[in-house]
C-alpha cells in the first residue's frame, strides 16, 4: 500500500475525549490542557451536513470518494489527492453545551483534544515519532481558527509531513488536514487554506 493510501486508510480524528494531560512538549501559543473543563457529553445541536458538498476537485487534487456518519454525531468527510499529497475536508457540530463558549475557547479547546488524539496514536506505536514543526491560532477570514504543521518519523522511511486547518463556521467545524512524504508541511499548509477557501465557496454558490 503506497504512502498516501496508508494515510486515507488511517483512522477518523473524530472522537471528541477530553485531553487529561497537557501534551508533551512545548507549544508556542497552545496547549492540550485547553480542552480541560469543556463539556463533551451532551448531543451536538442539529447540524444539517446534507447542505454540504465536495466538487470534484479541490486546490487541484481530485475526489477519492467520501464519508459520513449520520446520528447526534454525525460528520461528513471528503477525501482527495493525486501521487504525492492526500487531503481531507471534514465538518461536524459543536459537542453539545459549547455554543456559550467564547469562539476562542471552542477552538483551542478541540484543537486540543485532535492534538492530545495524534500524539497518543503515534506513542502508541512502536517505530514511530511526532515533531511539531509550528502550532497556532489567528483570524481566518475573520473567524477563529488554528493550525499545526508537524512530522511523523518512521523507521527506514523518508518523514511524512502533515498539517491540521481547523475552523469554526456557523457553528459547526471544518477541519482539513494533508499528509505527505514528497512535499514539505509549509506547502501543505498553503494547500489546506486553498482547499478550505474552494470548499467553502462551493459551497456558497
Amino acid at each position: 500500500m503506497n504512502t498516501t493510501s496508508r494515510w486515507l486508510a488511517m483512522s477518523l480524528w473524530l472522537p471528541l475525549a477530553a485531553c487529561q494531560n497537557a501534551p508533551l512538549g512545548t507549544i508556542p501559543t497552545l496547549q492540550g490542557s485547553d480542552g480541560n473543563g469543556l463539556r463533551y457529553s451532551l448531543p451536538p445541536d442539529a447540524v444539517d451536513l446534507q447542505r454540504f458538498a465536495g466538487p470534484a476537485q479541490l486546490a487541484g487534487l481530485k475526489a477519492a470518494g467520501q464519508l459520513s456518519r449520520p446520528g447526534d454525531h454525525g460528520w461528513r468527510q471528503w477525501r482527495y489527492r493525486d501521487a504525492q499529497v492526500a487531503l481531507r475536508v471534514t465538518v461536524y457540530g459543536l459537542p453539545g453545551g459549547w455554543q456559550d463558549l467564547s469562539p476562542q475557547r471552542i477552538v483551542s479547546g478541540h484543537y486540543g483534544q485532535l492534538r492530545q488524539e495524534r500524539v497518543d496514536r503515534v506513542y502508541h506505536s512502536a517505530d514511530q515519532s511526532i515533531r511539531f514543526q509550528e502550532e497556532r491560532r489567528f483570524d481566518l477570514q475573520g473567524q477563529q481558527s488554528v493550525s499545526a504543521r508537524f512530522i511523523i518519523n518512521e523507521a527506514d522511511r523518508d518523514p511524512l509531513y502533515e498539517t491540521l486547518l481547523l475552523t469554526l463556521r456557523n457553528g459547526l467545524f471544518i477541519r482539513v488536514e494533508t499528509a505527505s512524504r514528497h512535499r514539505h508541511s509549509r506547502a501543505l499548509h498553503n494547500l489546506a487554506k486553498r482547499a478550505l477557501a474552494e470548499f467553502e465557496k462551493a459551497n456558497r454558490d
